[in-house]
């Protein structure tokens, strides 16, 4: 019986903090949005590209990132708002990932973006990011 009571306690316990760290990665993602899109507002573009994980730095080059982030602001114009349209926090191997999903408006269309973050102590380190706008492709 104590021993069940003990594996019942020991559940809850890490039940429990697995959802803060939930909460807490969305959280800390939600800012790293709102940074991002700052510093896509202020033209530091390459800013941007030096503060991602080296998971995203892997996956595109530095000149091949200002391309499309600089075409995304010429064709769109600066973003205006942006309302959270959906999450996915999962951790796997002791490695928390945060996915947000934006419509975002932007000064010249729309688009949906998609945020990829993974936790690096309280911060969210930007992995991937994808838009989707018919107005991107159309202008």
């Amino acid at each position: 019986m104590k021993t069940i009571l003990l594996f019942l306690l020991l559940s809850v316990a890490l039940f429990a903090s697995s959802c803060g760290g939930m909460f807490k990665g969305k959280k800390a993602a939600e800012q790293s949005v709102a940074d991002l899109h700052k510093l896509y507002n202020d033209g530091k573009l390459t800013e941007i590209y030096s503060a991602g994980h080296s998971k995203f730095k892997s996956a595109t080059t530095e000149k091949q990132f200002l391309e499309f982030i600089g075409a995304v602001q010429r064709k769109l114009g600066k973003v205006t708002q942006t309302t959270e349209a959906g999450f996915n926090v999962r951790t796997f191997n002791l490695t928390t990932t945060v996915v947000l999903t934006q419509n975002t408006t932007f000064e010249q269309g729309t688009g949906t973006e998609v945020f990829t973050f993974e936790m690096n102590g309280d911060k969210a380190v930007l992995v991937g990011y994808n838009i989707n706008s018919k107005d991107l492709i159309l202008k």
